[in-house]
């Protein structure tokens, strides 16, 4: 994968959420385009590369959020861990595993924040006085719909990003035999 198109790729997706977020949200809730920008790297480059990749475009994305870091880096990470192993052994039409994927990414990162948030509550002042770095209320119904609303983009999104794909120089991915 070239890196520095990587690079570009991800800074322009997550500028774009940035910039159009309010814009296009549906009863609060804002598509994740950090989100799709990384099942799309899952989908597409090996193991590693995917891995390293889908944990950094969520580690750019924490530092973007209100939330504190590491929450979006987990997320994207386990999501690709969850793709990576499990895309190639999937049949069916591109559109439903590109939604399904986006969906189980979008609800295991909704899973993430939640608990997080419901494990530290906000606005506990520290015992010295000074108050503490305390994690963002979410709504799990909102976070809900952002799942639901990011899988219903997703294929339109990424079919638009596959006619870009060899700007990427993605090596291509070694089938798994079966043996039974």
């Amino acid at each position: 994968m070239r890196w520095p198109v990587y690079f570009i790729f991800a800074y322009f997706m997550l500028g774009l959420q940035v910039g159009v977020s309010r814009y296009i949200a549906f009863h609060g809730a804002t598509p994740n385009l950090g989100l799709i920008a990384a099942l799309f790297i899952a989908l597409n480059a090996r193991r590693e590369t995917a891995l390293l990749a889908c944990f950094a475009i969520g580690f750019l994305q924490d530092l973007l959020s209100e939330q504190q870091p590491g929450l979006f880096a987990i997320a994207y990470g386990l999501m690709a861990m969850l793709v990576v192993e499990t895309h190639q052994s999937v049949n069916g039409n591109r559109a439903v595993k590109q939604f399904s994927f986006a969906l189980v990414g979008g609800l295991l990162t909704t899973v993430v924040l939640l608990v997080h948030s419901g494990l530290h509550p906000a606005g506990e002042a520290a015992a010295d006085g000074k108050i503490a770095l305390a994690p963002v209320r979410i709504s799990a119904g909102v976070e809900f719909t952002r799942a639901v609303y990011t899988a219903v983009l997703a294929p339109i999104i990424l079919g638009g990003l596959n006619r870009i794909r060899g700007l990427f120089a993605f090596v291509p991915l070694k089938r798994k035999t079966r043996f039974w």
